[in-house]
């Protein structure tokens, strides 16, 4: 897909990944970029970065909170009604942080699944019957490479971006019959906010100290590179993804194909 003249929506882009991301999409001259996030601050700054390309691209926030469905329905209808959009990324998540899996309450776990798992699926399902009657369209997960590992000491989150890898792959037929091509992006341990909430003191939880000592750090730029070349590369099957790891001081990929699509 051209970029060029695009209405892409954006959740999760208060900062990191999703800001970083937002601000290629606008590089790229999409015509308008609309962002949803809970942080009212951050989404602030990442507009104000936008415009500060100064290359005329219209950007909006939105406060929405991805754990209540009616309301993230109601945000995709509002745009469906509205000149439509033509790319979904779904880029918001969160981690468990403070009391882990099975000491945690179970609103704790209900919060969790809804954030990084039914509100995905929510939003690829209206997104992509939107695109379908308009003609097409892309919609790209933000997924994990902790999927791809043995383990992660953080259960919740590993569970919940599990289902959404499976969820993605299910997802390639759409690309055929629908003509909306569904993807995902699997960032491996990447320098955001994020990580400093896997504790429930606002720092890293200790059960981070090895994965930190022992792993690289990737930049939210490094992934939002591939979110764009998900989106532009129609070429690409769906159900396909992306795995992006910072290895022997060098970014590399690993590329996943869903062959049954």
């Amino acid at each position: 897909m051209n970029i060029e003249g695009k209405t892409i929506l954006i959740t999760g882009a208060a900062a990191g990944i999703g800001r970083a991301t937002a601000l290629k999409f606008a590089a790229r001259r999409a015509a308008r970029i609309h962002i949803a996030d809970i942080d009212e601050a951050g989404m602030a700054e990442t507009v104000r970065l936008i415009e500060g390309l100064g290359l005329q691209v219209q950007a909006r926030a939105w406060r929405v909170d991805m754990a209540d469905v009616a309301a993230l329905q109601a945000w995709l209808q509002g745009f469906a009604s509205d000149g439509g959009y033509d790319v979904l990324y779904n880029n918001a998540g969160v981690v468990f942080g403070g009391a882990q899996f099975p000491e945690a309450s179970v609103e704790r776990l209900q919060w969790i699944i809804d954030v990084n798992l039914t509100a995905v699926v929510v939003a690829t399902q209206a997104a992509a019957q939107h695109m379908r009657a308009r003609g097409g369209g892309v919609i790209v997960n933000t997924v994990s490479t902790v999927v791809l590992g043995k383990g992660f000491s953080d259960a919740l989150y590993a569970t919940t971006k599990s289902g959404v890898m499976m969820f993605t792959r299910c997802c390639a037929g759409l690309k055929e019959s629908w003509n909306v091509r569904v993807c995902g992006v699997l960032p491996g341990l990447t320098n955001t906010p994020i990580l400093k909430k896997t504790g429930g003191d606002g720092d890293y939880a200790p059960w981070m100290a090895p994965i930190l000592a022992s792993n690289a750090m990737c930049q939210p730029e490094d992934i939002g590179d591939a979110v764009i070349d998900l989106v532009e590369d129609d070429t690409l099957p769906g159900g396909d993804w992306v795995a992006v790891r910072h290895t022997e001081g060098k970014i590399e990929r690993q590329w996943g194909h869903d062959e049954g699509g």
